[in-house]
C-alpha cells in the first residue's frame, strides 16, 4: 500500500500533466493541512478539490504531510478567526450563516477552523506559483541528476527500491511520465 503510494507519487511529479495540476493540488493541500479536519468544511473543500482539474494524489501527500505540523500555526490561526468572528461589522453575517442548514457542521464558528481557511486561502496564489516553478525546476534540473546518479543507480539494485522503481514506470505510463 505505501509503496503504491509512493510510486504513484513519484510518478505524479514526473508526469507531463501541467505543471499547474501538480501546483494546484500542493496548493490545496496546504488549505486542507491549515483546516482541522472533522467538520463539513474540510469535507466539502475536499470533495470540490476532487472535482477539480489538480494532481489529487499530490494534493493528499502534501496535506498528509503538512498535518502534523499544522498545529505548529493554531495559534496564529486563532488570532486570525478570532479577529474576523468578533469584528462587530461581521457578527450579525456569522448569525445569520450559523442559523442555516448544516452550517453549523462546518464549524466555521471556529476561530482555528475560520482562521486556517482565511489563511489557506490567502496562501493559495503564492504557494500555486511557487509550487509550479519548483515543478518545472524538478523536472529539468533536479530529476535528471537524481536519475543518472551512481548512488541511485545503486540503490536500484535493492529489491523493495526496484519493486518501487517498477510502480513507478507502470504508473509513469498510465499518467504519460516524461522519463
Amino acid at each position: 500500500m505505501i509503496i503504491t503510494i509512493i510510486a504513484r507519487f513519484i510518478a505524479a511529479l514526473n508526469a507531463n500533466r501541467r505543471p499547474g495540476e501538480v501546483a494546484a493540488g500542493i496548493a490545496m493541500g496546504v488549505v486542507l493541512a491549515l483546516i482541522p479536519a472533522g467538520n463539513l468544511l474540510w469535507v466539502a473543500l475536499l470533495i470540490v478539490s476532487a472535482l477539480l482539474r489538480l494532481n489529487l494524489g499530490i494534493e493528499i501527500v502534501t496535506m498528509l504531510v503538512l498535518s502534523p505540523l499544522a498545529p505548529l500555526t493554531d495559534p496564529l490561526l486563532h488570532r486570525i478567526g478570532f479577529a474576523v468572528l468578533t469584528n462587530p461589522n461581521l457578527q450579525s453575517f456569522f448569525a445569520s450563516m450559523y442559523r442555516l442548514p448544516l452550517m453549523p457542521f462546518t464549524r466555521f464558528n471556529n476561530t482555528v477552523v475560520l482562521g486556517g481557511l482565511l489563511a489557506g486561502l490567502a496562501l493559495w496564489l503564492p504557494v500555486f506559483f511557487l509550487g509550479r516553478i519548483l515543478v518545472g525546476v524538478y523536472r529539468t534540473k533536479i530529476h535528471p541528476a537524481i536519475a543518472n546518479s551512481k548512488i541511485v543507480k545503486a540503490f536500484e539494485k535493492i529489491p523493495i527500491v526496484s519493486k518501487i522503481a517498477g510502480l513507478v514506470r507502470k504508473f509513469s505510463r498510465v499518467y504519460g511520465a516524461v522519463a
